[in-house]
């Protein structure tokens, strides 16, 4: 086997070469990309818009064990940017620092990591020989394009939310099984350090003891919709598939592509909440309303939603949490109980933020877009006298004596420290590669997306009915083994 040195030489060598000559790579007969496939996943991108051009040059640029060879998108424009971003991205995976190319010569081999464009995914699933299929497309149009990619025996990376219908994420789990393949979907904050800490500290660390409630919120204060390029002609590719432009730029907007909030926003946090849980909830209450912004969409400009999770010994998290409380009625703590999730998202006002507040009977987790912090609870507990007893007051029991009762719990947060050097796009599609390559099983799997659209979708059907909706637990089950939602490493 040859060494790394003279592996890196040779590639040297082909990629001044190649780049010297017409720009494009043809080595014995073969078409460009052959020198790079060897060891590469090839992936073919469909959905090339706002968050598919972001895992471009975001997650998938750089990612060592990934090339993108196709990239497809009903829009034009949105095709011809992917096709730019991934030429870079290819190129900066293929060309490693140090080569003394000239800016022309760099320029050639840019060119020559060209990957094909389509329109219709169906082609590109056909023409091309892909190991997998990233998809950042409406939500309404997930599965079909999942079960395709999966029928033609490909990995899938899906944006989440999973799917538009529960039934459809119950599909793809049986289409996983019986395709031998599996789903990752875009929930990354599975793969950020600082959740990943965060789940560790509770779990493993009983760092906030026994969890008795979770808040969670995520506030924008814009309209949350894009602009239209009214000049842009629809061509007859285009239009094939693109009937009304506006809809088309502005999915998350209307009700026939979108669910809202819930599924664009909220799913993260519900995931996340499920995944330090290791529960499902049983129950959803919710309102919502338009009210804001009044320019013709169809979805809620703001919504709250209270879930009800039940914690029982079979919960992994349940056995963790409570192996390492200082509760010390050891009765409740081998009796299942109930941790609420409140949760709230709204357009017109960004004072909360995106963040979630763990909350247990030692300490708060407070996690956040800029980072995570400890708050650990006042170590004092209240005692009762017995009834008509004369000790009936509340004491506050110290090692000092008595205090008066106060309201005040939290002490002064202790910051949360991880290794941030990478982005948590680039985290989640390295582990994608990986897991392909050596045969591993995402942490953020197709039973995890499967969790997060039940939720949502519960969550959607409680606000639009303006009701309490109970969640049928066999909607997680499968006469078949399935993967592990709350995998951790």
């Amino acid at each position: 086997m040859k060494s790394n040195t003279s592996r890196n030489v040779s590639r040297r060598n082909f990629i001044k070469t190649a780049s010297t000559a017409t720009g494009l790579i043809i080595m014995a007969g073969k078409a460009p990309f052959s020198y790079a496939l060897n060891d590469k996943v090839k992936v073919g991108c469909v959905g090339c818009g706002g968050q598919g051009s972001f895992h471009i040059k975001d997650g998938l640029m750089g990612t060592s064990d990934i090339v993108i060879t196709a990239v497809c998108d009903a829009y034009g424009p949105h095709q011809r940017l992917a096709v730019q971003l991934a030429q870079i991205s290819n190129a900066g995976i293929a060309l490693e620092p140090g080569q003394g190319l000239t800016e022309e010569q760099r320029q050639k081999a840019i060119a020559a990591f060209k990957p094909k464009s389509y329109y219709d995914y169906r082609e590109m699933l056909e023409k091309e020989e892909l190991d997998a299929v990233v998809i950042a497309t409406p939500l309404h149009t997930h599965y079909q394009i999942t079960m395709d990619s999966l029928s033609a025996g490909k990995y899938v990376f899906c944006e989440k939310t999973m799917c538009y219908e529960i039934e459809q994420a119950r599909d793809v789990v049986k289409k996983c099984h019986e395709t031998g393949k599996w789903v990752q979907v875009g929930h990354q904050r599975r793969y950020n350090p600082l959740y990943n800490k965060a789940l560790m500290m509770i779990w493993e660390e009983g760092t906030i003891g026994r969890i008795v409630h979770i808040d969670a919120q995520w506030h924008r204060n814009n309209d949350w919709r894009r602009p239209i390029n009214k000049d842009h002609k629809l061509n007859s590719q285009e239009a094939r598939f693109i009937k009304d432009l506006e809809r088309y730029m502005n999915w998350r907007l209307y009700k026939e592509s979108s669910r809202g909030l819930l599924t664009e926003l909220a799913t993260h946090q519900l995931d996340i909440v499920s995944w330090f849980l290791d529960a499902v909830p049983k129950r959803v209450y919710g309102c919502g309303s338009l009210d804001y912004w009044r320019d013709g969409r169809e979805i809620h400009d703001s919504i709250n939603v209270i879930y009800e999770f039940d914690i029982t010994p079979e919960n992994r998290g349940y056995r963790a949490i409570n192996a390492r409380s200082s509760y010390q009625d050891k009765m409740a703590i081998n009796q299942p109980y109930t941790v609420q999730l409140m949760y709230s998202s709204i357009t017109a006002n960004a004072k909360k933020g995106c963040n979630e507040l763990i909350q247990g009977d030692e300490g708060t987790i407070e996690l956040s877009e800029e980072g995570g912090t400890f708050y650990p609870e006042a170590t004092a507990k209240i005692s009762w006298g017995e009834s008509g007893s004369a000790e009936q007051t509340a004491t506050v029991i110290t090692s000092g004596g008595t205090l008066k009762l106060s309201n005040k719990a939290l002490q002064e947060g202790k910051p949360i420290v991880v290794d941030n050097t990478r982005s948590v796009d680039q985290l989640q599609f390295m582990r994608f590669a990986k897991d392909i390559k050596e045969g591993g099983v995402p942490k953020a799997n197709q039973m995890v997306g499967l969790r997060a659209t039940v939720m949502a979708l519960s969550g959607y059907q409680a606000i639009e009915e303006r009701r309490m909706v109970e969640i049928d637990p066999a909607l997680y089950t499968f006469d078949f083994p399935t993967p592990d939602p709350s995998m951790v490493s």
